[in-house]
């Protein structure tokens, strides 16, 4: 009977292991973020999934604005059964003030419009994740608060 405890816990462990691995695999491919090289001639895939911002370059303090995350800042970015954007998130001056995070399968549209305010102005940046090609991140906005 203590074998076979044995082998039921070392089993276990093992299958825990395997499933930790994948997730810090998973968590890594999430943190190394991926950049438009050479604006000049950007690559397919390049232009299929930077993130680009539209923002109004001014706003008043405290006052709600829209703010308008398009994948692919110059090819719409597909949204298919087998190719979706999983999540967009915006970032201010670094960090995470909002997300939103897709339904498997490309039913939604590739884009996400975000209504946020500001008290002083920030640097806003976006990332985004392919569920086939990564995390990329876009080049950053400044938005100036008067």
């Amino acid at each position: 009977m203590e074998r076979r405890e044995f082998l039921k816990a070392t089993l276990g462990g093992v299958a825990l292991l395997s499933v930790l691995s994948q997730i810090d695999t998973v968590q890594a491919k999430e943190e190394k973020l991926l950049r438009l090289k050479n604006r000049e001639n950007p690559s397919m895939l390049e232009k299929k999934h930077v993130p680009a911002i539209v923002a109004p370059k001014q706003v008043k303090a405290g006052k709600w604005f829209e703010v308008e995350v398009k994948v692919g800042y110059m090819v719409t970015h597909p949204s298919k059964p087998n190719h979706w954007i999983t999540k967009i998130c915006l970032l201010c001056d670094g960090k995470k003030i909002a997300e939103t995070v897709y339904p498997v399968g490309g039913v939604a549209s590739s884009s996400a419009k975000f209504v946020i305010r500001l008290e002083k102005s920030a640097t806003l940046e976006a990332i985004e994740n392919c569920n086939l090609h990564g995390t990329w991140i876009g080049d950053p906005v400044k938005v100036e608060v008067i």
